[in-house]
């Protein structure tokens, strides 16, 4: 792993850890975890040192249809990162966007209130600000990411 890399997975981490514990904790587990590989698409260094501990433990040769766990190298890790920040945007605005239009066509308030009604102070979500909100979100997350936003335009498409 470069160092670059791994500063820049650092970082990450740590501002995930800040602002978004529970992804954090989810990503550094999968992270962990490792990727599972099929024994015919290991590196050739990663199958010779697995022949090796293998043989050592007496134990049979790893197949080629027998799946090895290895780490994520400092590229994986932190495309692993970029592609759960940008599903997470991408699903926050989707479904509001659902939403607010599910509540439109059907004349629905486009105000969703949580809670007791009698209460001093219910929570509730303005659909209209919310997706507006979310787009922004994902505009910025695409644009730190540098993905293209071509692909989704505000406007008529909300």
């Amino acid at each position: 792993m470069s160092i670059e890399n791994d500063d820049q997975y650092v970082l990450v981490m740590e501002r995930l850890k800040a602002d978004f514990p529970d992804l954090a904790a989810q990503l550094d587990q999968e992270l962990k975890r490792g990727r599972a590989v099929s024994g015919q698409k290991l590196r050739r260094e990663e199958r010779q040192e697995r022949a090796t501990r293998l043989e050592e433990a007496h134990l049979p040769a790893l197949g080629k249809t027998d799946v090895a766990v290895v780490p994520y190298s400092g590229e994986e890790r932190l495309e692993l990162i970029r592609k759960a920040l940008l599903t997470l945007a991408e699903t926050m605005y989707a479904s509001r966007k659902a939403a607010l239009k599910l509540a439109t066509e059907r004349g629905m308030e486009q105000e969703i209130r949580f809670g007791d009604p009698e209460e001093e102070n219910p929570s509730f979500i303005h659909l209209p600000e919310e997706t507006e909100h979310a787009w922004a979100v994902l505009e910025t997350v695409r644009d730190l990411l540098f993905e293209s936003l071509d692909e989704m335009q505000p406007g008529g498409a909300r």
